[in-house]
């Protein structure tokens, strides 16, 4: 079975959320290289009326192998030459938070 894991990236203006979705794309092919899979990307744009507390959101839901310790897959990539390049020319402070959290499939999901 796998480990899933729910990523979710607060930014700080639907522009900064526009821009993060095209580099979500790039760390795909990125991530795979070092054992973590992207199983789907969503954006949860803040409404125009929202109050500026509710900031637009990425969420990524990406799994690793069972046998393998999740943080230390992270920071391989997060380290790696991939993820420097796709990250190239994006302002890191337009990301003001990143949740994340664990999640164990039922018995009867799909993902397993």
């Amino acid at each position: 079975m796998s480990q899933y894991q729910l990523r979710v990236y607060t930014l700080r203006s639907p522009e900064s959320l526009a821009a993060y979705e095209n580099i979500w794309g790039k760390h795909i092919p990125g991530m795979a290289k070092h054992r973590i899979t992207t199983h789907g990307i969503w954006t949860l744009p803040a409404a125009p009326t929202a109050p500026a507390s509710e900031a637009p959101q990425l969420y990524a839901l990406v799994s690793y192998r069972d046998a393998d310790d999740m943080q230390e897959r992270l920071e391989a990539y997060l380290s790696s030459p991939e993820f420097r390049a796709d990250m190239e020319g994006f302002d890191i402070t337009q990301i003001v938070d990143i949740a994340e959290s664990v999640l164990r499939p039922t018995a009867d999901s799909p993902l397993r």
